[in-house]
């Protein structure tokens, strides 16, 4: 069956029974679990379903609550994303920077909702391309194939020509005598320069980066707003950076 029969297969039997399943579709469709996981990941990114352990559910508003959802995750970069969804409005201008919890959050939107995204982050345009109402603006400059983001002095320059309501910044390294630090001067610069011209900024980073430090100083951890990972806020690990005044989720 080609593929995008199997497309229409999977929505349609999403659409009735409200959750679908690899080995289940795999049998349906006479295909392999692989081919199923790649069709999934594929509709996922799209903005078509929500992938979950397993399989997948519907992309409604509020399928599940909080914690439910959270259970469902694959990886603790959707929890990430998860956890830094109510900070996002319709209507608001973002910077979005370089990392894969970046790229997460994006996969995870709202499929209906209105922003204007500027972004340095090659990675995520196809899939911030899926959605309708999204306003995609892309730092010119030096393509970074590290980190497959643009950077240098144009985009620098071109940042300071906008004012963001949020600034998502995917984080390196997070301690709270270094601050926030980068493995890149590219990347740190402009991070900086998204940090100055951005209303709220947000660190998406998984647990394991905190308390760690590379070499490029980005910021104090007192200029972030809020530090997002994927472990309860009410960890002790946290106590030193809510005692700066930055809020943790």
């Amino acid at each position: 069956m080609i593929k995008e029969k199997r497309f229409a297969y999977i929505l349609g039997k999403l659409q009735e029974q409200q959750e679908v399943g690899f080995a289940q579709l795999s049998t349906d469709l006479n295909v392999s679990e692989d081919t199923i996981r790649r069709d999934i990941d594929a509709l996922n990114n799209n903005g078509l379903l929500m992938k979950i352990r397993g399989g997948a559910i519907p992309r409604s508003h509020n399928p599940l609550t909080f914690k439910e959802r959270i259970g469902y995750l694959r990886d603790d970069k959707e929890v990430i994303a998860l956890k830094a969804q109510p900070l996002v409005k319709s209507g608001q201008t973002i910077f979005l920077d370089g990392g894969t919890s970046v790229y997460t959050l994006v996969s995870l939107l709202a499929t209906d909702i209105k922003l204007t995204v500027i972004t340095n982050n090659t990675a995520i345009i196809p899939a911030l391309s899926a959605y309708p109402n999204v306003k995609l603006i892309i730092l010119g400059g030096t393509y970074f194939k590290e980190s497959e983001t643009i950077v240098g002095l144009l985009a620098i320059n071109m940042v300071k020509n906008f004012q963001a309501d949020l600034y998502f910044m995917g984080i390196c390294a997070l301690d709270t005598q270094r601050g926030v630090t980068a493995s890149f001067l590219e990347e740190a610069e402009l991070k900086q320069a998204m940090l100055q011209h951005s209303g709220t900024a947000v660190a998406l980073s998984t647990f394991e980066k905190l308390e760690t430090y590379e070499t490029y100083r980005v910021c104090a951890i007192e200029d972030l707003d809020y530090i997002i990972t994927e472990v309860d806020a009410a960890d002790e690990k946290f106590d030193a950076f809510k005692q700066v005044g930055v809020k943790i989720l």
